[in-house]
């Protein structure tokens, strides 16, 4: 793990919660679907071409260990970049964080740090959890199909499992995706996503509510989505850094 300072410490939290039990279900459960992976991933809300931009606020509800603490989230995102601004529940600004699709650049405000980590590196911080998926990809998770290598069913979803293992549940009622899980062995630095509180906004339906458990499934954070304004004319997408502080690169 990567020790920060003060504030940073802190900010780092956003990401560590107990996570609750989860009946895993097992082959016996599921059976081959009639579905073709053609027909489910026309069933699925796919915007990668409608959404381009988006800005919004959030709430991050965190627990761990007999502690909690919630903090609130100002995100900007396009296709390529997100950045994140964390305020702890005084509204002081303690952290920002511009994500690619290769790397975290983390900006301590009060104790002037900066630091450069990969995303996958999933064992150094927790903070991959939240900030290793772009926010318009988190949001509208979406699947190709030639990704997928069978689809399976129960009463209630659609089992997408892909080549490398990841699943991805799909309400059958809606179309809508419940989950996505990532098989360990993948390295990356979630386990899994649960998706819930879907609302239509402007034509988009998209969730409210994300949790995201990390690598080790032990621990989540819960991100509450409280205002969303989707493809504004202009978003900050800039960390600015001030002269004389150095990026450490780990």
């Amino acid at each position: 793990m990567l020790k920060y300072q003060s504030t940073l410490i802190i900010v780092l939290m956003l990401v560590a919660a107990c996570s609750p039990g989860r009946k895993v279900l097992s082959d016996t459960d599921k059976i081959r679907s009639k579905v073709s992976a053609s027909e489910a991933i026309g069933r699925i809300p796919d915007y990668e071409t409608d959404l381009n931009s988006i800005s919004g606020k959030g709430r991050a509800l965190v627990s761990e260990q007999g502690k909690s603490d919630r903090f609130t989230l100002d995100f900007n995102s396009n296709r390529e970049l997100s950045l994140i601004t964390v305020k702890n529940r005084i509204g002081i600004t303690g952290g920002e964080f511009l994500v690619d699709k290769d790397s975290i650049l983390i900006y301590n405000k009060i104790d002037k740090i900066a630091q450069k980590v990969s995303v996958f590196n999933g064992n150094m911080t927790s903070l991959n959890e939240l900030a290793s998926i772009n926010v318009i990809s988190m949001l509208n998770f979406t699947v190709s199909e030639g990704e997928i290598d069978q689809v399976l069913e129960d009463d209630k979803s659609l089992y997408l499992i892909l080549f490398d293992k990841t699943e991805v549940v799909v309400s059958k009622k809606s179309g809508l995706i419940e989950s996505v899980e990532k098989p360990y062995t993948l390295g990356a630095p979630y386990s899994r996503i649960v998706y819930e509180g879907y609302g239509n906004i402007k034509g988009f339906t998209l969730p409210r509510k994300i949790s995201i458990f990390s690598r080790d499934g032990s621990s989540k954070v819960a991100f509450l989505v409280r205002s969303l304004n989707l493809n504004p004319e202009k978003i900050n997408l800039s960390l600015k850094i001030p002269d004389g502080i150095s990026i450490q690169r780990l």
